[in-house]
């Protein structure tokens, strides 16, 4: 099994213009949501091929390095959502609608 991906939370960029703190919390559920789905799933492979996942109010955005891996990724897509709104759930914030595959 490969290892999970970190995310470096004090590499990132602390300019009040560009980094909102206040979602660190929730952008590492939305990185764990992907994660567990694709674990879950059995498509673990296709996570070294996420570079950013992102939030809005109302959104998820995925980056990918390839494409291709957009259109694997559309598959589970809904589980993400679900996955990631439970989490959100808990510690009582916005639930997002939906998830932006680029």
């Amino acid at each position: 099994m490969s290892s999970f991906t970190l995310l470096n939370l004090a590499s990132r960029e602390k300019n009040p213009d560009y980094h909102d703190k206040t979602r660190d919390m929730e952008t590492a559920l939305a990185w764990n949501a992907v994660q567990k789905t694709l674990l879950n799933m059995d498509r673990w492979d296709l996570s070294k091929y996420i570079k950013s996942v992102k939030l809005s109010d109302k959104t998820i955005v995925i980056s990918t390095t390839k494409p291709i891996v957009n259109a694997e990724l559309k598959i589970y897509q809904e589980q993400i959502l679900r996955t990631a709104n439970e989490s959100f759930r808990q510690i009582k914030t916005l639930e997002r609608e939906k998830i932006i595959l680029k």
